[in-house]
């Protein structure tokens, strides 16, 4: 009967292969990555939300008032509903 000679697995042969002929080396990587909890981002998403309704806001009311001023000197709504329509149709 044959005696089976059992050795290292064919990786750990390949590495002393590599290793032997300088074929295996190793590289030091350093990394920064910046680790952040979602508070900062939270907190800017909701600074972010706060200053678009500000200026939602004041676009709204500069309308608003742009309108008011424009039906007090047309002389009312419906005078300043046919001023438009006859700025707009060129009459």
């Amino acid at each position: 009967m044959p005696i089976l000679k059992i050795g290292k697995p064919n990786i750990d042969r390949r590495e002393e292969r590599m290793k032997k002929y300088g074929l295996l080396t190793k590289q030091k990587v350093e990394t920064s990555i910046l680790v952040t909890d979602g508070i900062g981002t939270d907190i800017m998403q909701g600074a972010a939300v706060g200053v678009a309704a500000m200026a939602v806001g004041l676009i709204g009311a500069w309308s608003l008032s742009c309108l008011v001023a424009g039906v007090i000197t047309a002389g009312g709504p419906m005078a300043l509903v046919s001023s438009w329509f006859n700025a707009v149709s060129g009459f």
